[in-house]
Formats: structure tokens, C-alpha cells, sequence
């Protein structure tokens, strides 16, 4: 089935993730639970059927649409989002660059093909101005894309595209009259925001925001050489033009003949001869400066233009053509390839899927006290089940408990919280060893080499558990990249935070800027697959 996802719905989702991340901040996760879970059973669970499970993917796509709608249902300032906004932006350069390039294509041949009367047009400067430089740049382009496959390299690191993104992201931000003059400040960031989580979260979306790039560059080839097809055409068909070659190197008209019967290769075999001129055309249209050029032939003139009008189709356009085709199946490739199991994924299932009490309890009306009691119970025990089936469709997770406090740690209550916050049940406990050497290498080597070995079979889902009150230090910092070159890239990291304990409870609420103070430092990391949130509701 056809991916429905499309380069703006990443931007306005990412803008959505921000935007969630802000309010969690300023009224808590449970708003965001509640307001999730309604869309869940308001909009997007009459959709379903029963006897199909749902597709995660699915799932974010619709949740997607939900939240642009209630934007949209907003105040207008609330309208642009990033996607229309890029979409819209997109389009407009496409147009625009498409004819500045027609323009720019035809005003250049035409130029070159000014004939007074007096002296033929230079083939040789032309082929080698509108045919030459064009395929030196399809080879310099060939030669990087194998250059950067033998050597593994990631397009973002292209300073060419680098530049260009820069220059794009900046032109960007200062259409302020697009809109953003109309957003307030907390909208603004969060817009701003949303960009650059696209840029810092590049593994997750690979070479996605590369192909639109790619495309409008072919887009802009093909119409430079449709202008200077067109230019041929017309002035052919509209003027006496006189085609002759001259160089100073000292060249044989044998010589040119073997070359333009090498570049009518292509077309040639179905086209015949005549689509190109011959040996004794060649010879014939060499313009001598000592000679003039009254003597020539007119047939020997007029030869050229059937083969530099095909050179230009065979040449410049069509590899445009092919390599914008090429770049539609790789932008195809690209959103197929998009990774859904990032940490902000996770959550939003996790709120989506996972029941409320309230809800369950609801729908009876409760008579008396006992039957209250009773009622409560039943709902109690059946959003547990439920929860218990939202954990196993998310999967297991591996915990990790530093050792200072693995005593303490009550691995019921843990996987009652893990399965609260994150919907993941906890497989196996692990205690892990947080003493460093002068070096900062972790001295738990057994650790990591037990995780190597479970990557190798499909690492599981990691969550550390980590003391909120004591602030993260290097090391940690270290260790966490340990992890992720140990588990792979796209494994699933939890650092689950605590307060301060109590002499009954490892499991307290953790302080705002405790909370802060984590996610701020562990965000330097630029993990897309980490995530860092309190395991109880934080005080």
C-alpha cells in the first residue's frame, strides 16, 4: 500500500512533538494523556476495525491529520504550520527557478546564435558551452555519488548541500511576511523549533530532505536546456542560419568527424546519417580566417543543426529527465524508509493506546456506595488488562539499575510505573556498574558485552534508571553513547528519572528543573532514539 506520508507532514509533526514538549512542561504529561487518549476514542477509533490491528504508522498519520484540524479550528494566527508553509514555498520555487532557467537557456543561445550574414556561428563553442560543461557536471555528479558510496558518507555531510540548506533555512526564517509576523512569540519558537529538530534528527529521516533539493536542481536542468532547444528551433526556423567550426589547435577534419560520429552514437542507429553531418560536410564547413568564409557551401553550412539540436536532447535534457525520475523513486524510497520508533513515536503511541480510568468508569452510574466500591474494582482490574495488552504490542524492555540503589529498587513497583509511563513491561533487571576509570571507561565490561550480544539478535528496548536530584556528569554522557554503539542505532533508550527517595520508596516525583537540567544535557548527544523522562507524575 502507498505510503500517504509527504515531506510537510514530517515538518508539521515535528512541530506538533515541540509544541507537546512545551505544554507537558507547562501543565504536565497527564494533560497530554487525557487529550491524546480523546483523540484516540473521539476520532480515530471508529476508523478501525476490530478484528485488525491498527498500524502504528497509521496510527501517527491520523493522529496527524487530528491536530492539523484542531490548529486550523483555532484563531488564524494558529494556520501556518510548517508544511503548508514549505509546501507552499517549495512550489514557488519550482516555478520560479523553472523560468528564470527557460529564460536564462534561451537568452544564452540565442546570443550565441546572433548571425549577421557576415560570419557562420562557431559550432565548436557552442557544443562546447551548451553540451561540454553539461556533461562535465553529470560526470562530476556521478563521480561523487560513487566517491561518497565507497566511502560510506553520509549526504549531510556535503558542504555543497550544507550551504545550500543554510542558505534555503535562511531565507526561510526571513519571510516574516509570509506569516510569521502574525504568530506570537511561543508560536514563533516552536515553528523555528520544528526546522531544526528536522536538521538534528537526520538519522531518523536520512537523505529525505536531500531529494527536494536534488529535484529542483534537474528541475532547473531541464528547463535551461528546453530554452535552449527551443532558442535552436526557432531561430532555424526563422533565419538563415550558417554553422561553421575553426579552431587554433590544429585539428583535422578527420578528427572532428570521428568525434561527431562518436556523440551521434546515441541516436544515430534509428535516425540514419542524416542527422548529423558527414565527412565531406565537416570539410567543408571549416572556416579558415586566411580563406573568408564566401567560398563555403551552403548545404555544408546548414548541416550542423539537426545534430546539435539532438545533442542537446541526448546530452543536457534527457539525463535531466532521467535523473529527476531518479529522484522521484529515491524521495519514494526515502518516506518509505522513515523511521517510526523514535522515542517521541513511542510516547504518542503509548498515550493513544493506553486506557484511562476514568473513562471505564464512566460509562455506569454509580448507586451506592458499595456498588462504587465494586464498580471501581472491575474498571481497576480492566484497564490493567488493557494495559497489560497496550504493553504487548509495544514490547519488552530491558532495565538497567545502577547498583548504589538496586537494593532499594522494588522491580514490581518498576514495572508498574514503566508500564504507566513508557507501556513497555519490563523483561529483565540488570544491575549496572557506574564506577569510571581515570579515563572515563566504564569499568562494567561485562555489561556491554552481554548488550553486544543481544544486538546481535535484535537488542531490546533499554531503560536506566537514574536519580533526577544528582545531575547528569560526563560519564553518564559517555556511557549512553556506549550504549547506542553497543545496541545499534536505532534501539530504543529510556532514561527514566526519579526524585529524592523516601526511607519506604525508591519511586518519588522529580523536581521541574531536575527534569530540565537532564533533558537539556542528554540533548547534546543528538540521539533521535533517546529519551529522557520522569518515570512517576513529577511534583
Amino acid at each position: 500500500m502507498k505510503s500517504p506520508w509527504r515531506i510537510p507532514d514530517f515538518l508539521d509533526l515535528e512541530y506538533f512533538f515541540i509544541q507537546d514538549k512545551q505544554l507537558e512542561e507547562e501543565q504536565g504529561s497527564a494533560m497530554l494523556r487525557e487529550r491524546d487518549r480523546n483523540i484516540y476514542q473521539n476520532e480515530i477509533a471508529g476508523d478501525i476495525d476490530e478484528d485488525v490491528e491498527p498500524d502504528r504508522i497509521w496510527l501517527i498519520y491520523r493522529w496527524l491529520q487530528v491536530r492539523r484540524s484542531q490548529e486550523n479550528n483555532h484563531e488564524s494566527e494558529h494556520e501556518l504550520l510548517p508544511g503548508r508553509m514549505w509546501y507552499e514555498l517549495y512550489g514557488f520555487f519550482l516555478a520560479l527557478f523553472s523560468f528564470l532557467a527557460i529564460v536564462t537557456g534561451a537568452g544564452l543561445a540565442y546570443s550565441f546564435l546572433s548571425y549577421s550574414g557576415q560570419q557562420p556561428v562557431n559550432v565548436s563553442l557552442f557544443f562546447l558551452v551548451f553540451v561540454g560543461f553539461q556533461v562535465l557536471s553529470l560526470f562530476t555528479l556521478l563521480f561523487a555519488w560513487f566517491y561518497r558510496r565507497i566511502h560510506s558518507l553520509d549526504l549531510r555531510s556535503s558542504l555543497l548541500l550544507s550551504l545550500v540548506n543554510k542558505g534555503v533555512n535562511s531565507f526561510l526564517f526571513k519571510v516574516r511576511r509570509y506569516g510569521f509576523d502574525s504568530m506570537d512569540g511561543r508560536l514563533r519558537s516552536q515553528f523555528s523549533a520544528a526546522l531544526a529538530a528536522v536538521r538534528i534528527r537526520g538519522k531518523g529521516y536520512g537523505s529525505l530532505f536531500f531529494w527536494p533539493l536534488f529535484l529542483l536542481f534537474q528541475l532547473i536542468g531541464v528547463a535551461f536546456n528546453l530554452g535552449v532547444l527551443g532558442a535552436v528551433l526557432v531561430r532555424v526556423a526563422s533565419s538563415d542560419l550558417a554553422f561553421g567550426w575553426q579552431s587554433t589547435i590544429q585539428l583535422s577534419s578527420q578528427f572532428v568527424s570521428n568525434l561527431v560520429n562518436w556523440a551521434a552514437l546515441p541516436w544515430s542507429w534509428f535516425l540514419g546519417s542524416a542527422s548529423y553531418p558527414d565527412m565531406n560536410q565537416i570539410e567543408g564547413s571549416r572556416m579558415i580566417l586566411k580563406d573568408g568564409f564566401y567560398h563555403l557551401e551552403s548545404g555544408d553550412l546548414v548541416s550542423w543543426w539537426p545534430f546539435i539540436c539532438l545533442s542537446i536532447c541526448c546530452y543536457g535534457l534527457l539525463p535531466r529527465m532521467l535523473l529527476f525520475a531518479a529522484g522521484i523513486f529515491g524521495r519514494t524510497r526515502s518516506l518509505d524508509r522513515v523511521s517510526f520508533n523514535r522515542a517521541d513515536h513511542n510516547q504518542l503511541l503509548h498515550r493513544l493506546l493506553t486506557p484511562r480510568l476514568e473513562t471505564i468508569q464512566s460509562k455506569t452510574m454509580l448507586e451506592t456506595e458499595q456498588k462504587y466500591i465494586d464498580e471501581r474494582a472491575i474498571a481497576e482490574e480492566t484497564v490493567e488488562e488493557q494495559k497489560e495488552a497496550v504493553s504487548a504490542k509495544i514490547g519488552n524492555l530491558l532495565a538497567l539499575v545502577p547498583d548504589e540503589i538496586f537494593d532499594d529498587c522494588d522491580q514490581a513497583e518498576l514495572k508498574k510505573y514503566c508500564q504507566q509511563a513508557f507501556g513497555y513491561n519490563v523483561a529483565e533487571v540488570w544491575r549496572m556498574n557506574e564506577e569510571y576509570e581515570a579515563d572515563g571507561t566504564l569499568l562494567n565490561e561485562t555489561l556491554l558485552q552481554q548488550l553486544q550480544q543481544k544486538s546481535n539478535s535484535s537488542c531490546p528496548p533499554l531503560l536506566i534508571l537514574q536519580e533526577a536530584w544528582q545531575p547528569p556528569i560526563q560519564e553518564m554522557l559517555r556511557f549512553l553513547r556506549e550504549l547506542r554503539s553497543h545496541c545499534g542505532e536505532e534501539t530504543y533508550i529510556i532514561v527514566a528519572l526519579v526524585g529524592k527517595p523516601l526511607p519506604d520508596t525508591l519511586f518519588t516525583k522529580v523536581a521541574d528543573t531536575d527534569l530540565q537540567i537532564w533533558q537539556q544535557k542528554v540533548a547534546t548527544l543528538i540521539d533521535p532514539w533517546l529519551q529522557v523522562s520522569s518515570l512517576t507524575d513529577r511534583q
